[in-house]
């Protein structure tokens, strides 16, 4: 089940229609997020789902700025990581070569990660030996 739904969808991207495929988009997306928060610490309920608002709203944006995210890149399944230029149509995308000398294009939103490093979610364990 999706962070969020596809009139919340809606909402974040008026006055633009969300894509026809909206739904696959945020089941995606939730995915990610759960990805992301795999060790996070939070309270749930019976269902699973977070007893705080925060955590549950936060869950919600970060899940529609993965699903924006899906949307603008176009790239569902991560098959174009690689690629260091598109066209389409219209459009021309470069990306930037990183210091390691690759052009891949990030797995995740930067504004999905700022929201869930904002509320505690990305937990980061240091390894001990």
């Amino acid at each position: 089940m999706a962070y969020a739904t596809e009139a919340e969808f809606a909402a974040f991207l008026d006055p633009d229609s969300p894509p026809a495929h909206a739904r696959r988009l945020l089941d995606t997306a939730s995915d990610q997020v759960d990805e992301l928060i795999r060790f996070a610490v939070y309270e749930v309920d019976a269902e699973g789902d977070p007893v705080s608002v925060k955590v549950a709203d936060a869950l919600t944006k970060a899940t529609i700025y993965q699903a924006q995210y899906l949307k603008e890149t176009g790239d569902e399944t991560g098959a174009n990581a690689n690629v260091s230029s598109l066209s389409q149509g219209g459009l021309s995308i470069a990306r930037s070569f990183g210091a390691n000398g690759s052009g891949k294009t990030p797995r995740y939103s930067q504004n999905a990660i700022g929201v869930l490093r904002t509320q505690g979610l990305l937990p980061i364990r240091p390894r001990t030996y």
